[in-house]
């Protein structure tokens, strides 16, 4: 019966470190239909969780056993397999990961960018749209992409863009880019044009100003080194391999390490092993790799002149695909 008590105080454990307490007791009286002094007697171990009671508790909190009582020997990720049925369901997947990190104090993100990192986009309204109706595409049973000025997007979900935004300002973040990390965007914008995605003109002249901005926008940004909520953002360069647009989130609470983070889709694992292998993994790229921001003055300045000669030629053949389709 110890052992058994040990083992549930180890599960509630686990949970307070992913959860506030009191979440954590509602979550339980709505998912077992208990009362809040039966709950309290299962999270102090006076009454044993049955079996059923144990798995319930898993899906509420979306968390998995191994990822709790065998983290040595298996990894286990989690993947937002659920259907979406919105476009504010698909930036809630941003919002839930990042939320914890501007509660908690000694927090920092890592991201090691094979693309540029999808947070900057999130403060320009025109990629952020065309972005949103790519993802909303692709999990979509509709036929066809058309990309329009989008009245649904509520003040619900520009509130949680500028959401996103700010917790990804509130603290340390390190950066990993290379010189390449637009050419996704690029491609995607090129090919939408091809099959006449864009409803009308006039947004596709937005989008490529607010192309345009955000490269001006990250120079200032390295020249600074800082964010705006004056939290120091290490920016480096790095021209070698393919990272997954790997994220690491760490915390005196919980550190968590998420793959494939250019859309919503992306694989998440809280495995401690893990992190730490991607943690190390990453140092070392970091070491063999060059500082942009700050007082990295030569290569930011090498960086961004092919950056902004990869617009202009990226501009340039917009410009005659727009002469062909519109």
């Amino acid at each position: 019966m110890e052992s058994e008590i040990n083992i549930q105080k180890y599960f509630f454990e686990y949970l307070t470190r992913r959860y506030d307490s009191e979440y954590i007791l509602y979550g339980m009286m709505d998912a077992l239909q208990l009362r809040k002094g039966a709950c309290y007697k299962r999270i102090n171990g006076e009454t044993s969780l049955s079996s059923s009671e144990l798995v319930t508790l898993c899906n509420k909190f979306n968390v998995s056993l191994d990822a709790i009582f065998q983290a040595d020997r298996y990894i286990s990720f989690q993947h937002s397999f659920s259907p979406k049925s919105d476009s504010f369901d698909l930036m809630s997947q941003f919002r839930f990961f990042l939320k914890p990190l501007g509660e908690l104090t000694n927090s920092k993100l890592t991201y090691l960018a094979n693309e540029l990192p999808v947070f900057y986009y999130f403060s320009h309204k025109y990629i952020f749209n065309f972005l949103i109706s790519v993802w909303s595409h692709l999990h979509s049973s509709e036929s066809r992409l058309i990309i329009e000025e989008n009245p649904a997007m509520t003040a619900q979900l520009d509130g949680i863009r500028s959401e996103i935004s700010s917790y990804y300002a509130a603290h340390p973040v390190t950066e990993i880019w290379n010189s390449n990390m637009f050419a996704n965007l690029y491609q995607q914008i090129i090919f939408s044009i091809t099959i006449r995605a864009f409803k009308e003109e006039v947004f596709l002249r937005h989008l490529l100003d607010d192309v345009k901005k955000l490269v001006n926008h990250l120079h200032e940004l390295a020249v600074s080194g800082g964010n705006t909520g004056s939290a120091e953002r290490m920016i480096y360069l790095n021209e070698y391999g393919n990272f997954l647009n790997m994220v690491l989130y760490e915390s005196e609470k919980f550190n968590t390490t998420c793959i494939g983070y250019d859309m919503p889709q992306f694989i998440v694992t809280y495995n401690p092993a893990f992190y730490t292998f991607s943690k190390e993994w990453i140092q070392k790229i970091r070491k063999r790799s060059v500082l942009i921001s700050g007082d990295g003055f030569q290569y930011r300045e090498m960086f961004f002149l092919k950056l902004e000669q990869d617009f202009k030629n990226f501009e340039e053949k917009v410009e005659k695909l727009m002469a062909v389709y519109y």
